[in-house]
This record gives structure tokens, sequence and C-alpha cells, in this order.
């Protein structure tokens, strides 16, 4: 078995959904879900869900999931007959790398989609995994679903 993951493929409604809930938690970090069929050879990121940020004290540099919120997206993922692949989040007036924070929070197996927002219009987007507990976050190509082309710049997918 290979220790790498083949890119994820997510689909361009998307990617327009994680710019516009990007942009619109500008100056703080937006986060949400990324759900899609139960992961195959091909994973595949068909819907989006909003999640909010409740981080209180910092959250313009962190994020949170409530418990409840966590749940209600598990719930959402089986009434569609969908899995939960992991959870986007943005990073304001950053890059799209993955910080030691994100590393510390992140679960095995399931993805880490970060999203740079410069002066609060989203650019770069880069998915993060962790491929066993000892080892560092190993980023995984985007490739948009319908085209297969590679996606490194999200500012392209207009906002919905």
């Amino acid at each position: 078995m290979s220790d790498t993951r083949s890119a994820i493929r997510i689909d361009p409604d998307v990617l327009a959904a994680i710019r516009a809930g990007a942009a619109a938690a500008y100056p703080n970090e937006g986060c949400g879900a990324l759900l899609g069929p139960k992961a195959d050879a091909v994973r595949r990121i068909t819907s989006s869900l909003p999640v909010p940020n409740i981080e209180t004290g910092t959250p313009r540099m962190r994020f949170e999931v409530a418990p409840r919120d966590y749940l209600a997206v598990e719930d959402e993922a089986d009434r569609r007959g969908l899995s939960l692949l992991g959870f986007w989040h943005s990073h304001p007036d950053d890059t799209a790398q993955a910080s030691r924070t994100d590393r510390a929070y992140a679960w095995e197996g399931l993805l880490t989609v970060i999203v740079a927002v410069p002066e609060g219009s989203p650019r770069e987007i880069i998915a993060w995994e962790i491929l066993s507990p000892d080892e560092p976050f190993t980023s995984v190509p985007i490739e948009e679903s319908v085209t297969g082309r590679p996606i490194t710049v999200i500012s392209t997918f207009p906002a919905i």
C-alpha cells in the first residue's frame, strides 16, 4: 500500500460555497464540513455544510466546532447517504499552509482543507491529511471534479 493518497476531487459548487463562506467570515476564520460518498479509491467532495466558528478568544486565528454542530453534521451526512470526509477553514490574512495548531487538532482520517483569505478575498487552497498519528500533515492534491484540473487557487470559482 502506498503511503500517500490520491487527489481529492471537489465539485465546482462546493468550491464556490467554500469561497463564499471564507469571504463572509473575514476577518475571522470561517469553517465548514466536507461531505461525499464513502471514500473509495477516489475521494469526491460533493457537499459543504457551513459550521459556526464558536471560538470566542481568538476567532481571527482559530476556529472551534461545537460538539452539537459536529453531531448535526454527522446526522446530515447520514441523512444524505454520505460520509463526513473532513472540514475546511480559512486563514485570514495568511497562507493556506497548515499551522502547528491545525496539526494538533486535526483528526486522522479526516481531511483538513485550508483557504488563505488575504484582505478578505479567498485565494490559495490546500488540502492536508494525517497518514498516521505520529506523522506531520501531508498535502493532498485537489482536482475540480468535472474537469479533473488541479486546483490551487479558489478565487476562480464565483461566490454563490
